[in-house]
């Protein structure tokens, strides 16, 4: 990941780096910028859970149209050097995924399949 000029690129597409904070505790991950997904941000389990209860759940629709249950926290997603994002943390599956509730605040560039460049 490179900052420069109020821009964040990542030379791993189709993936994000960011960071996000639940409660008191704040990790970094790449997600996988996934545009049919509506949500904040997906991570597994085991980044999140600590003992404490959800701050609420939902009903996932998942691309097999299979509904799922699952777990939502209140935390931030912070992209590069940009002001943290309000965002709902759902935890799900083995695989961070970062949807349209993040992407549709930012413009996103997916330069020929090489480079994802995002400027807030």
């Amino acid at each position: 990941m490179a900052v420069a000029d109020h821009r964040v690129i990542s030379s791993r597409f189709p993936y994000l780096p960011l960071s996000f904070t639940v409660r008191d505790r704040t990790l970094e991950v790449e997600a996988l910028l996934a545009t049919g997904f509506d949500g904040d941000l997906v991570v597994s389990p085991d980044l999140v859970l600590n003992g404490r209860p959800a701050d609420g759940y939902f009903t996932l629709v998942l691309a097999d149209g299979r509904e799922v249950e699952a777990a939502v926290y209140l935390g931030t997603v912070t992209i590069g050097g940009f002001s943290p994002i309000e965002a709902g943390i759902t935890v799900l599956g083995d695989e961070p995924i970062v949807g349209l509730g993040i992407a549709s605040r930012c413009l996103i560039t997916l330069d020929h399949g090489q480079r994802l460049i995002v400027e807030l």
